[in-house]
């Protein structure tokens, strides 16, 4: 069992840092990082035949309610140790100072029509991510709530090839998919070593 599946097992929502009685918010920029063609040669069609071969191993159990794949991926299928590393490049060039870091988690969905997920954060983990495997431009994108009006969304649309990386702190959610066809996505955790040697 995962790290984050154990914490995200033993925690309820008024234990979430958001929650906490002392949490104030503020109007800090926080750094949503957008790479395109991110992986170059990579076949985005065979990575989506790995994932559709997969069981669905969490049955709508966690926040995604959507098919999704067992949480270690890139411990057997060297394509998806591929776009973590990809993920932990981008990581390295976007944070303020070098630290060790490494994959915890990486993930397959395919989000069929009415497929969602509820808004989360993956905190206690250091960057977050998602790869836009098979995708349409009016298939639903992943949403992150400003910090100041909660109502109010900065939306990133999908786009095949597209890597976005972001600190696993921040709340994100994706809306119900509309679209008949399947929007397919790679997603991943990213830990700081020295606090998980």
């Amino acid at each position: 069992m995962s790290a984050l599946k154990t914490l995200a097992d033993s925690m309820t929502h008024k234990t979430a840092l958001r929650n906490h009685p002392d949490v104030r918010g503020f109007a800090g920029r926080y750094p949503v990082v957008v790479k395109e063609d991110c992986l170059g040669h990579m076949s985005n069609q065979h990575l989506k035949s790995i994932i559709l071969k997969k069981q669905d191993a969490q049955k709508r159990k966690t926040n995604v309610k959507a098919f999704m794949t067992h949480w270690l991926m890139h411990k057997e299928e060297s394509m998806f140790a591929e776009i973590c590393t990809q993920a932990l490049e981008l990581a390295e060039k976007t944070g303020p100072h070098k630290i060790d870091m490494q994959t915890s988690e990486c993930w397959g969905a395919v989000y069929r029509e009415g497929d969602f997920t509820q808004q989360h954060d993956h905190w206690p983990q250091l960057w977050s991510w998602v790869y836009y495997v098979e995708c349409c431009s009016e298939c639903s994108p992943l949403i992150f709530p400003t910090l100041i009006f909660p109502t109010r969304f900065y939306k990133n649309p999908p786009k095949e090839g597209t890597m976005i990386l972001f600190p696993s702190w921040v709340l994100h959610s994706v809306p119900t998919q509309m679209c008949k066809h399947d929007r397919i996505i790679i997603a991943g955790n990213i830990m700081n070593m020295q606090l998980n040697p």
